[in-house]
């Protein structure tokens, strides 16, 4: 078999695993937050529910699925000399996932509903916390290797972001930061590591149709346009020369003039090529991602309008990282589509997360504040349609997940069995981010 047309090694098919289990646990966790929210149903949960609720769904629904959906596309094209130390990795990585859903209930600590990577302060969350997110850069610098493409070399220039992640958390321990702070600058400087890698995901997606007109050199830009904004902090918190008042408007000046400029000129460049008119998945995420930038420039205060805004942005690399999964679990050329049920899963989901982040913006515009459930009590009927906008939407886009999960998490397993019993094989299974 040729080498591009080489499934994917086992430990690439685990990580798939991990994610997409990573994303099913989530919008359990989810529940317990649409609950919260949504009119007459808000007694259902009790009060100290929510906060815990809200950290464990952050870390499974960001940090957990991007990382490790990030390392299935990153170790497709892992080298077999390599193979025994990156499932070593993953493994570790697997422990510290379990962890942080077992401590996230479970332990005695108080939650900190801190900014991209909230936590519960407590020894055993973070070490589990820390465990993952270790094994998940280690991996994803085990399995760098040349691009060989202009995709390839988005996947390869995200790393970068994440790299800079952790020397951020290593500089802050050094200056004693305190770890919410610190974790809150982390976050932010991990966003362009994701849109980096949505930016390589939209790239694929539209040479699905076909090979992608847009010149290599122009992507290379645009690639590292949007993933080297993350080297300033981390160097800026090294150098010593912003204390951490300056360093928390830094960010934030940061990602507002920054984040979204790389993005929208590849969607503005992809959504001129005909071929991307059949791609509604990459239509659908491009869509969520400017409703997320929209919301962002309405931003006055600390209400609902900046949830509205990241489920916007979260929202649209979800969407892609579902169809790369979708894909990565369908049989190879010639038959390019998803499972049945796929697309309808992803319509699901992106419908709920639009309704969501109207719901989210309207509260704001309203003046709901964030990271806390729907009061009924004194609401008027705007704030109510408002709230029950919020909790149709999110239950929506729960029943995309819960119907992408169905369908990719056995088939995933099946396609990890197949390395131990290969006469139980489905289908070859696709690569996604290996050039083809």
């Amino acid at each position: 078999m040729p080498p591009d047309l080489q499934p994917p090694p086992r430990v690439s098919q685990f990580w798939l695993l991990l994610a997409v289990s990573a994303l099913g646990l989530a919008a359990v966790a989810a529940i317990f937050l649409v609950l919260a929210r949504t009119p007459v149903l808000t007694a259902w949960v009790a009060p100290n529910a929510f906060p815990r609720a809200l950290v464990v769904h952050v870390n499974l629904a960001t940090t957990i699925w991007y990382l490790s959906m990030a390392n299935a596309l990153w170790t497709e094209t892992l080298p077999q000399s390599r193979h025994r130390a990156a499932t070593v990795i993953a493994a570790a990585s697997s422990a510290g996932m379990a962890g942080v859903v077992w401590q996230g209930f479970a332990t005695a600590g108080p939650p900190v509903l801190a900014n991209y990577i909230p936590y519960v302060e407590a020894t055993g969350f973070l070490v589990c916390l820390a465990v993952f997110v270790g094994g998940g850069i280690a991996s994803s610098l085990l399995s760098l290797t040349r691009p060989r493409d202009a995709a390839g070399w988005g996947f390869a220039i995200a790393r970068w972001p994440f790299l800079m992640a952790v020397i951020y958390l290593v500089a802050g321990w050094v200056r004693h930061i305190p770890l919410s702070e610190a974790l809150w600058g982390a976050g932010h400087v991990l966003q362009f590591g994701y849109v980096t890698l949505l930016m390589a995901i939209w790239l694929r997606l539209a040479e699905q149709g076909g090979p992608s007109p847009l010149p290599r050199g122009f992507m290379v830009g645009l690639f590292c346009a949007a993933s080297l904004p993350a080297t300033a902090a981390p160097l800026l918190l090294l150098s010593g020369q912003l204390d951490v008042e300056s360093l928390h408007s830094f960010h934030t000046q940061l990602m507002r003039y920054a984040s979204w400029p790389a993005p929208l000129l590849l969607a503005a460049s992809l959504t001129l090529l005909p071929a991307t008119k059949r791609q509604g998945a990459l239509l659908a995420s491009i869509s969520l991602f400017v409703a997320g930038i929209i919301a962002g420039l309405l931003i006055t205060s600390q209400t609902t309008m900046i949830p509205a805004h990241y489920h916007g942005t979260i929202g649209a690399f979800t969407l892609a990282q579902m169809s790369a999964a979708l894909i990565r679990v369908s049989p190879p050329a010639p038959a390019q589509a998803a499972p049945g049920g796929g697309l309808r899963s992803l319509q699901l989901y992106t419908i709920g997360i639009l309704a969501l982040i109207g719901g989210l913006a309207w509260s704001g515009w309203l003046g709901a504040p964030r990271k806390v459930g729907f009061d009924s009590h004194g609401a008027d009927l705007p704030a109510t349609l408002a709230a029950a906008t919020i909790g149709t939407g999110g239950a929506v886009a729960i029943l995309g997940i819960c119907l992408f999960v169905l369908l990719t998490l056995p088939r995933t397993a099946k396609l990890c069995l197949a390395h131990f019993r290969p006469e139980t094989a489905p289908a070859p299974a696709a690569t996604f981010a290996a050039a083809r």
